[in-house]
């Protein structure tokens, strides 16, 4: 006989399902887009979730029923740093949905023993075996401890090696890390908004066989606050686009480097919502410049 907690598990998987957008709902459930991770024959998921307040905060009701939502819609990369790491990695854990998931963490060890001591405690709450991706935010510190990294793959302590900012004043360096083969992995921003990353970084990133990963689809929100008032234009549904947020997210995604875009709020219905951009069809360029140029307009 299934347990009151079982029960209640598939309620409210049920429930969440109810949520998805009607895009990404049929007699069968359609899979969400994946990307390859370069160079590689895995694979992720091209709608991720960032470090959401909740799992900041600790709350463990909150986090674990925004994992569950993200997880029963087909996402796989959290991005997590600090506390999140524990909070995130502990839940997954007891899920045993490692497997199905893919963390993004961010490390801090000033030196090449506190590197291995901070693997070894998220380890213990997240499973053994390497970490997913392990990434750093200083562009400058990564650089000078390239070799502490290598070695960290070359032991079998992490599988990729990531850098994370959100700004172009860090792409010059950032392409230098690219250049000299010290990343597997960039998260940067791009939009419509913030077009600039589309230059020089995304571009090289493709070449070079780097994953890319992208930050501040909405921008913190103001995104929203451009559009609000403004109806979805009707050609949005040549390209399966149900929402101002997958309006965003689907430009993002079409483009060729990118692999996974991060969202981050503690909503479990934009959580679903954002990932229906994850389904049915993408842009194609010509999409993709009627698109900025709509954007524009509203601006």
């Amino acid at each position: 006989m299934p347990s009151r907690r079982e029960i209640l598990q598939c309620a409210g998987a049920a429930a969440l399902l109810s949520l998805m957008p009607l895009s990404a709902r049929s007699s069968k459930l359609r899979q969400i887009g994946s990307r390859l991770i370069p160079g590689t024959d895995e694979s992720l998921p091209i709608i991720g979730l960032g470090n959401s307040q909740a799992f900041q905060s600790g709350d463990v009701e909150a986090s674990s029923q925004l994992l569950d939502t993200f997880l029963i819609h087909g996402g796989a990369y959290v991005d997590v740093s600090g506390s999140s790491r524990y909070t995130v990695g502990k839940i997954l854990a007891d899920r045993g949905a490692q497997e199905r998931s893919f963390l993004g963490n961010y490390l801090s060890g000033q030196n090449a023993a506190e590197l291995r001591a901070e693997i070894g405690s998220l380890q213990e709450v997240q499973g053994e075996g390497p970490l997913d991706l392990s990434m750093m935010r200083s562009v400058d510190e990564l650089a000078a401890r390239a070799d502490d990294f290598r070695a960290l793959k070359g032991d079998g302590l992490v599988r990729y090696v990531g850098i994370g900012r959100a700004h172009k004043k860090f792409y010059p360096a950032m392409m230098k890390l690219i250049e000299d083969d010290v990343v597997d992995f960039i998260q940067v921003n791009y939009s419509m908004l913030e077009p600039e990353a589309a230059e020089k970084i995304l571009p090289m990133a493709l070449d070079k066989g780097v994953a890319v990963v992208i930050n501040r689809p909405f921008m913190n929100g103001d995104y929203f606050g451009i559009v609000k008032g403004h109806e979805l234009p009707a050609w949005a549904s040549e390209f399966d686009c149900d929402s101002w947020a997958q309006f965003s997210l689907k430009y993002i995604v079409s483009h060729p480097a990118v692999i996974c875009v991060l969202t981050e709020t503690a909503s479990l219905k934009h959580v679903v919502d954002n990932l229906g951009a994850g389904y049915g069809r993408l842009p194609d360029d010509k999409m993709r410049k009627r698109m900025f140029a709509h954007m524009q307009e509203l601006l």
